[in-house]
């Protein structure tokens, strides 16, 4: 009997482990807990959360590999811009968006490389502000036209999720400054 309660006493962290691991990589257990934090909508057939977060319209969907969080512009921009792991970005680099951002913050300038299409409105969408707020977001991001997509692991930490979401609305703040041809003048 003392060998059964000792087995049990001995697997439970294990257990609770591998339940909590669970609950946090599943988005149907996860997700409408944090739609409700958020004000989203969740919808459970994607699954995906959407609605308006801080004045803009977002969505947070499952993508192979982890979410991707897409911000809308309130009207289209007419720069290209993409920010991400060193890496990843230079592997992408140079076709649709040649010119890389000067990094003004040194953990930004450690982990990250920007681009924008445009080389003189680079540093005004990538700003030292957005440069330090996107150094610990963990996005792999790209906007033009319409919108800010982030790619980004599973997503199960609100306060996470909303740093990844201001990230992302900042720099659809910084992309509306530069509207495309034949759009509304910038107030």
């Amino acid at each position: 009997m003392m060998l059964l309660a000792a087995l049990a006493l001995g697997l439970a962290p294990l257990a609770w482990y591998f339940w909590r691991e669970r609950e946090l990589r599943t988005p149907s257990r996860r997700w409408p807990r944090l739609a409700g934090l958020l004000g989203l909508a969740y919808e459970a057939s994607a699954p995906r959360m959407s609605g308006t977060w801080n004045g803009r319209r977002v969505a947070v969907e499952t993508a192979p590999g982890g979410a991707t969080l897409t911000v809308w512009l309130s009207r289209p921009t007419r720069l290209r811009v993409e920010c991400g792991p060193k890496d990843e970005v230079s592997r992408r680099a140079g076709i649709l968006i040649p010119d890389p951002v000067e990094p003004l913050d040194a953990d930004f300038r450690a982990r990250l490389l920007a681009r924008c299409s445009d080389k003189a409105a680079g540093p005004v969408v990538f700003d030292a502000a957005l440069q330090r707020r996107l150094a610990g977001a963990d996005l792999d991001a790209t906007g033009a036209e319409t919108r800010v997509i982030g790619r980004t692991a599973l997503v199960a930490d609100i306060d996470r999720l909303e740093n990844q979401l201001a990230c992302l609305c900042a720099l659809a703040d910084g992309l509306e400054q530069f509207p495309a041809p034949g759009g509304p003048p910038h107030a």
